[in-house]
């Protein structure tokens, strides 16, 4: 005669811990499209998630690093720079998409942390540290292979930051001012004439 396994019933309880860090992001982000940087706390995540503070804070140390590391989590996906394609075409390509989440529910998230980090140091460094450096050394790299390629002629690094401000900068100065809307196609035919110049 078979024996019958016991089956024990599932429970609700609390997440496993690999299950954890995509539900702490997804609740921080949350959080902060409706209550905004300082509005919310790392006792807020505590009460939606059931997750203890001391294992957010062994994850992220403080809550400017676990908001950057949010929004980093969400968009970096999308901003990736296009491989095998022209220099033009691919920067161009990585700013619409970069433009396409300025304009979306991301844009007003992205742009209310840089606001808050302007009275908030911790947040500041944060922005730079998990935001700004990051997208800027993915950019560097697609410049050097242009480089290399002979698409562009040469420049040093401190030039080819100097690019960067002048390329994103006018989305920046949209998203965070608002007297625009931060789309590309209106300022596209100025970028196009600025890469030129770097041929």
């Amino acid at each position: 005669m078979a024996v019958k396994k016991k089956v024990t019933p599932k429970t609700a309880g609390r997440p496993r811990s690999e299950d954890l860090e995509p539900l702490l992001l997804k609740t921080t982000y949350e959080l902060l499209a409706k209550k905004g940087y300082h509005g919310f706390s790392i006792d807020d995540i505590v009460s939606e998630t059931g997750v203890a503070k001391t294992t957010i804070y062994r994850r992220w140390p403080n809550k400017a690093n676990l908001a950057m590391n949010t929004v980093t989590h969400m968009i970096s996906p999308y901003l990736e720079f296009p491989k095998e394609v022209p220099f033009e075409k691919g920067i161009l390509d990585q700013m619409e998409a970069l433009a396409a989440i300025f304009s979306g529910k991301f844009g007003r998230v992205i742009s209310s942390l840089i606001g808050a980090g302007q009275q908030d140091s911790e947040l500041s460094e944060s922005i730079l540290e998990n935001y700004l450096y990051p997208r800027r050394n993915a950019a560097k790299l697609f410049f050097h292979h242009a480089i290399q390629t002979k698409q562009i002629k040469p420049l040093t690094d401190s030039e080819i930051d100097d690019c960067m401000d002048i390329l994103y900068g006018s989305l920046y100065f949209r998203l965070l001012l608002k007297h625009e809307k931060p789309e590309l196609k209106d300022l596209r035919p100025w970028l196009e004439k600025f890469l030129r110049t770097l041929k």
